[in-house]
């Protein structure tokens, strides 16, 4: 066995470890270390910048995410366009925002299909008129629904559960839940408000 007496005289090896996998991120999503910045530069609220860091605002706004983006900063792919600025993931589907010509738009895709986003909303308010409906859709307390609009300043709740039990009422009401939906959130964000 032969020995080696000098750094110099060791055989040269490529890897003296496993090598590292490093996780590309898509061009167009805004590095993890700018997201929150460019969150506060967009003037979401501070409600939204805690959600967007982890923190929950409500201990029941725990539902809507299931922490900080992970999926776009480790290799998932985002959709085409303009930059995409995750706010968390929830499952396999990426809740985020991109700026668009004259307006932000709030978005969702999976990491599965990302290129087909859906549009949830182009204000603040009307996204989070698609989070209380899907806290609403988990039976959350309606005591509780207004606590949380309190802490987070969604100002349209009242009209949001008035609007949902009247589409209720109604017959086949089932298959109307996404054009209610969408009409809901077009009406909150025809409003411009934040």
């Amino acid at each position: 066995m032969r020995e080696w007496h000098s750094p110099a005289s060791r055989p040269r090896c490529q890897f003296l470890y496993p090598p590292r996998i490093i996780a590309i991120m898509p061009s167009n999503v805004i590095e993890e270390s700018r997201r929150i910045p460019a969150l506060s530069e967009f003037g979401v609220s501070p409600a939204l910048l805690q959600m967007a860091a982890g923190q929950f605002p409500h201990p029941a706004l725990a539902s809507c995410s299931s922490g900080p983006p992970y999926y776009l900063y480790h290799g998932a792919e985002a959709p085409d366009g303009p930059q995409v600025l995750p706010l968390w993931d929830i499952g396999d589907q990426v809740i985020a925002i991109r700026a668009q010509a004259s307006d932000l738009e709030y978005i969702c895709f999976s990491i599965e299909a990302p290129d087909e986003v859906e549009q949830l909303a182009t204000t603040e308010q009307g996204f989070w008129a698609t989070q209380f409906d899907f806290m609403y859709e988990l039976d959350m307390e309606i005591e509780t629904l207004h606590a949380i609009a309190q802490t987070v300043g969604y100002r349209f709740l009242r009209m949001q559960l008035d609007s949902r039990v009247a589409m209720e009422d109604q017959l086949d009401s089932s298959h109307r839940h996404g054009q209610w939906l969408s009409a809901l959130v077009a009406s909150i964000d025809a409003t411009k408000t934040t």
